[in-house]
């Protein structure tokens, strides 16, 4: 029993050996995963994170603490506002993710003995930003204040021993926007549903024409004197309608049923899912098209939408991502679709801010879906005759 045990082994490892494309899945996709993970992650940190200062003190007090978040790698100051409506502007469209207030009072109410607060409001719905910032800007507040309150006290007749046991004038006060509980499911959910519906789509799309050459149906088709563009949109146009409406359904499971908020537009999330759902299908039919058996276009399509939710920039920032990891992520549509249909939900994202990923998803369509009908259309022409 034994022996016949060992020589099937044998002869299957003989099999795997002699089989490059499986050798490949076997041993080089692991390898090449695990390559790009730890290129995607070599940062270790999310640093230089666009930053708003608004300052309406305007004193020496107020820039020295200005320059102290200047200082530190964590913040990247891109803007000065100069009032709450700006610096709200600012938060909302993503042109920064954090937003440092020194009150009007500062210095007087420091100089006073009385005290005062900086206040540091971040967008809550990525967990890494606020995580990163909160944790520094306690920090930088602290060393702040330590230096404010020595400085006041010796220049009070203090000796410096006896000033740095009275630190602490300045205090640092938190506001969380969009997310501010920090409610894990309203962070990652939405996510979980785009990759969800993409590797459904993409797997089944994948395999629409490769099945009917496999079967040999498709002499069926030719039969109906169907041309190859009629052919190719008639495969997708059901897919596509079919997890457009999975796709609302299970985003109304989330609203209703697990209570995850949506404060933005019907409108702006409709056309998102269209354009995204438009391209996952393109990209699909032009892996069926490409593919010679089902099970080629069922690899191509897992290779593709595995990593596709890692680089997407949903769980770790692109901003903190090497040039080849945003590279990898640029030609992937979820790139596009996840954070934007999270920011639409949380915060109610508009339009104009969206633009450009909606532009680059709909480019997608124009280059994939043709590229798709051109092949098509010549291996077509072989089954003709």
């Amino acid at each position: 029993m034994l022996r016949n045990i060992w020589l099937v082994t044998l002869r299957e490892c003989r099999r795997i050996l002699a089989d490059r494309r499986l050798l490949v899945v076997m041993l080089g996709i692991p390898l090449l995963y695990a390559t790009f993970l730890n290129i995607m992650y070599i940062k270790g940190v999310v640093n230089h994170i666009p930053t708003a200062v608004y300052d309406s003190s305007g004193t020496a007090l107020s820039r020295a603490a200005i320059q102290a978040f200047h200082d530190s790698q964590r913040f990247n100051i891109e803007t000065t506002v100069s009032s709450e409506a700006e610096m709200r502007r600012a938060l909302g469209t993503k042109e920064v993710q954090v937003a440092v207030v020194i009150p009007k009072d500062y210095a007087r109410d420091i100089k006073r003995g009385e005290g005062s607060k900086i206040l540091v409001a971040v967008n809550g719905t990525n967990f890494l930003y606020s995580n990163a910032v909160l944790s520094s800007a306690g920090q930088i507040v602290g060393t702040i204040s330590a230096a404010t309150e020595v400085t006041t006290l010796e220049g009070s007749g203090y000796l410096p021993d006896k000033a740095r046991n009275l630190a602490g004038p300045v205090q640092l006060a938190t506001r969380v926007w969009y997310n501010p509980y920090f409610n894990y499911p309203n962070f990652l959910m939405l996510g979980l549903v785009g990759a969800v519906i993409q590797q459904v789509l993409l797997l089944y799309v994948a395999i629409a024409i490769t099945k009917e050459k496999e079967e040999g149906t498709l002499k069926e088709l030719i039969a109906k004197q169907y041309s190859a563009a009629q052919v190719v949109m008639g495969k997708t146009i059901p897919y596509f309608l079919f997890n457009f409406i999975t796709m609302n359904i299970v985003l109304a499971e989330c609203y209703y049923l697990f209570k995850i908020p949506f404060n933005g537009s019907i409108g702006n999330l409709l056309l998102l899912e269209v354009i995204f759902l438009g391209a996952i299908t393109a990209l699909g039919i032009l892996l069926s098209v490409i593919c010679r058996n089902q099970l080629e276009a069922t690899q191509l399509a897992m290779l593709f939408a595995l990593p596709s939710f890692l680089f997407s920039g949903y769980t770790w920032p692109l901003d903190a991502m090497p040039a080849v990891a945003k590279g990898i992520a640029a030609v992937m549509p979820l790139t596009y679709f996840v954070t934007n249909l999270r920011d639409i939900a949380l915060m109610d994202l508009q339009l104009p801010v969206m633009m450009k990923d909606i532009m680059i998803l709909g480019a997608m369509n124009l280059v994939l879906l043709p590229a798709a009908i051109l092949i098509f259309g010549k291996q077509y022409q072989r089954f003709l005759h």
